[in-house]
């Protein structure tokens, strides 16, 4: 395991994410006080959206949309005599 702090991590987020990918863990610190350890992501963290959300629907904690979307593109309301914000200003006053 390679140690790095997080300014070193910053100034060379390439360096670390390869050995990363390599399969080598990487410990950050900050103020030698470790907050992560970054490390390549196993078959069960690295799930699709669709299998998480399938995941979520079996286990009841996510209801899947009765319809499927997209939705109307939403259209702002336009006032006549001056811009809404202008109105908000004045409704908080």
């Amino acid at each position: 395991m390679v140690a790095v702090g997080v300014r070193q991590l910053k100034n060379q987020l390439t360096r670390y994410l390869r050995l990363a990918e390599k399969g080598q863990s990487v410990l950050v610190t900050n103020r030698n006080r470790p907050i992560a350890v970054l490390r390549k992501p196993d078959s069960n963290s690295a799930r699709t959206e669709g299998e998480v959300v399938a995941a979520l629907a079996a286990e009841g904690k996510l209801v899947p949309a009765a319809k499927p979307g997209p939705f109307k593109p939403f259209k702002p309301r336009k006032l006549r005599d001056k811009p809404f914000s202008q109105s908000i200003i004045e409704d908080r006053r």
